[in-house]
């Protein structure tokens, strides 16, 4: 076609996909029923791929294989082949009793019970501990806090017992004796059941108002004090007794905590007549006090200090501090009443009177309903009279425990005399409380019309007693508990007793002490201050052991690779039962030679299976650098690939694996058809000229192919028209 013609010619644009246009031109003299059609398309721009296609696998590998620990009947089966099993998940049944996976370092090769010594005690315990199960101290020695996690695991699980006992009772009763009074409610009894019953059939606590602690193999220790006030003038000792509840099975470090208003300072502030020390800062030198096993209270001496300051009453705080635990469990717990605050009087001189007094109380202690009575003195008789100021301290309450009193109260010491004796009412009430003090004080005249000087002996101290004794009762009738669980039996005051009290009680039941429980010795202290004290009876489990059998040690989580056996089996020691594999798949991919030269580590892979139509993204982490020579000859290169999501699939399934070799982000392309080779063997395209359809030929250098486009390095600029096919004419 001529230049003239194509000038001549009309041209019809049809736009047919993007921007592809075909040009249809008509000569002078050519016929319109066959025009030329210039199909072409504009210079693109998109991400190019150069990939390659592998075959690969599905794998899982095998760890190891589990063999039978003992010669049995397998019962049950509850897995199957590709199934993944965690730690604590029950594998199989071997003679009824469930086989639980288990981490270990290896498998168990004896029947473990109480006595048992060695490393797979050790290892026993360490898998109860983790599975939340509390064997006591992890240790090589099976002993009955063991026994007792043991039991509860295999509760858990619906083992049964190994020689299931009738049940059995232990009957307290409490008994008479000084200091309380017994009430109706007097006798407790503990049923002891089967620890294991039977699968299924986990034993339940029943009863009321016992306090009944299941499995439970002992209770966390209660360290308090036993009071919670107390008054010494600054100079004395201080004895501060400690209660535990129930008394610690092992020697046991108490934290105490010190602190109030009062000050703190070192023996060298102490020796400072200037500086004011009411105590140590560190009186227990940087330890905890050691408290001793089986000790029911415990007495710290404590030390105050006289200083010349002249001071208002002062409070000093020991408080028993919750235990941090390192490694092992908490050894005690702060009990209720944790906190004794001591009011230390200043024992310094006030201001200069004109005369002196002392006091001094009439009977040191008097019971309740009495009068406390004080004696006061001067150094000389008194010329006229003189109103003498005073204060009440102590532990006594005004209107609870003596009259109320004027706001500021006082006394009138008569002219001629140098002695007078000043009475308190007590009152007496149905309460029972500890013994209290009633201080009287001497106060400072504020009336210059009545001075007077205040001695050294200023204040005298009344302890008013009390006499009523409580009523104790057992809380409950009746309570259950599995063969090796603890009770512990409640028993209650209606009024808390003013001091420790001694609680004598009678043990009977068919059950014998120190073969199905703990020996008890017949009392328990009842610390002063205190509502209730709980006895802790300790029943011992000979029902339940450990068999190699009831725990199968791997590294799990696994994957169940193949099951050997079925139920009802009969197998012998080391019979396998069942292999397992990783739980994860591992893809592996092959390679003939020419595909392995072409492919690396790191490269970005695309893994697609068929089946389910899945596809997931990876990189090849690991490549053979040696082949695998087949039966024929043939040579293979495997490789893993390691992806970021999971394929559902079974082991062994195929997969097709598409390895990036090349890519290129916003490549220029032109249509793979508009390519050519010129005269000398170049790559090439035509370019028209929109304006004046002329064409022409452009040499350019191309890059990577995908599909239908083909990369342009060179050549082009992205702004022509490339002639993709002519046809007609």
């Amino acid at each position: 076609m001529s230049r003239s013609q194509i000038m001549g010619a009309f041209v019809s644009l049809a736009l047919i996909a993007g921007l592809v246009i075909v040009w249809q031109v008509t000569g002078e003299e050519e016929s319109n029923d066959n025009p030329i059609e210039i199909l072409t398309d504009t210079v693109g721009r998109q991400t190019l791929r150069d990939e390659l296609t592998l075959n690969g696998e599905l794998r899982r590998d095998e760890l190891s294989t589990i063999n039978s620990p003992f010669d049995g009947r397998v019962s049950q089966v509850g897995i199957a082949d590709g199934e993944e099993i965690a730690a604590g998940d029950v594998i199989l049944s071997l003679d009824g009793r469930p086989a639980v996976a288990a981490n270990g370092e290896f498998s168990f090769y004896r029947t473990l019970d109480v006595g048992s010594d060695g490393p797979d005690v050790l290892q026993l315990e360490r898998i109860l501990f983790e599975a939340g199960y509390d064997p006591g101290n992890i240790d090589r020695l099976y002993t009955e806090a063991t026994r007792a996690a043991l039991r509860n695991w295999q509760v858990d699980y619906g083992y049964g017992g190994a020689t299931p006992e009738p049940e059995e009772t232990i009957i307290i009763s409490l008994q008479p004796s000084n200091g309380y009074q017994v009430g109706d409610k007097d006798t407790q009894a503990i049923l002891i059941g089967p620890s294991v019953p039977g699968p299924g059939n986990a034993p339940a606590a029943s009863g009321s108002g016992a306090g009944v602690i299941p499995f439970q193999d002992d209770s966390i220790t209660a360290i308090g004090v036993q009071i919670t006030e107390a008054t010494i003038t600054e100079g004395d000792t201080l004895s501060v007794v400690l209660t535990a509840n129930p008394t610690p099975v092992v020697d046991t470090q108490i934290q105490l905590a010190f602190g109030g208003d009062a000050t703190g300072g070192d023996l060298d502030d102490v020796a400072d007549p200037d500086i004011d020390v009411d105590y140590l800062d560190d009186p227990l030198e940087d330890s905890p006090i050691v408290w001793p096993q089986g000790a029911d209270t415990f007495t710290l001496t404590l030390a105050t200090f006289a200083d010349t300051v002249d001071e208002d009453d002062e409070t000093w705080t020991i408080s028993i501090t919750p235990e941090q635990p390192i490694g092992g469990g908490i050894n005690y717990d702060p009990a209720p009443l944790n906190t004794l605050t001591v009011t230390i009087e200043d024992a310094t001189p006030d201001e200069v009177p004109t005369f002196e007094l002392t006091i001094e109380s009439g009977d040191d202690e008097i019971d309740e309903g009495e009068a406390a009575t004080y004696t006061i003195t001067a150094d000389r008789e008194l010329g006229r009279e003189v109103e003498v100021r005073y204060s009440l301290t102590g532990t006594a309450t005004e209107g609870d425990d003596y009259d109320d009193q004027d706001t500021d109260p006082s006394f009138v010491f008569p002219a001629g005399a140098d002695e007078i004796t000043v009475t308190i009412a007590t009152v007496q009430d149905t309460t029972i409380e500890p013994t209290e003090s009633l201080t009287m004080t001497l106060q400072t005249s504020d009336d210059p019309t009545d001075e007077y000087l205040l001695g050294s002996a200023i204040s005298g101290i009344v302890r008013i007693q009390d006499e009523d004794e409580p009523e104790l009762t057992i809380v409950g009738s009746e309570v259950r508990v599995a063969e090796g669980g603890a009770v512990a039996v409640t028993i209650r005051a209606d009024e808390a007793p003013s001091s420790d009290i001694s609680v004598d009680y009678q043990v009977g039941g068919t059950a014998t002490m120190g073969t199905d429980y703990s020996v008890l010795t017949g009392t328990v202290t009842f610390p002063a201050g205190a509502r209730q004290v709980d006895l802790l009876v300790q029943t011992l489990d000979d029902d339940v052991i450990f068999v190699p059998s009831d725990m199968i040690i791997a590294d799990w989580p696994a994957r169940v690779g193949t099951v050997f056996v079925d139920e009802g089996e009969t197998v012998q020691l080391g019979k396998e039962l069942l292999t397992l594999t990783e739980p994860d798949f591992t893809i592996t991919l092959f390679a003939n030679p020419t595909d392995r030269s072409e492919i690396a580590l790191g490269q970005v892979v695309t893994v697609e299976l068929e089946a389910g139509d899945q596809e997931v993204e990876g990189r090849i982490v690991e490549l053979d650098d040696a082949a695998i020579i087949n039966d024929n000859g043939g040579e293979r290169y495997e490789g893993v690939v390691e992806v970021t999501g999971e394929l559902a699939a079974v082991d062994g399934a195929t997969v097709r694996i598409e390895v990036v070799l090349d890519e290129r982000i916003d490549a220029m392309v032109v249509p793979r058809a508009a390519v050519f080779q010129d005269a000398t063997g170049n790559p090439s395209v035509r370019v028209i000229d929109a304006e004046t359809l002329e064409q022409r030929v452009v040499a350019i250098e191309t890059g990577i192919q995908e599909g239908s486009f083909t990369e342009v390095l060179s050549g082009l600029d992205g702004s022509e028209i490339i002639v993709v096919d002519v046809t007609g004419g």
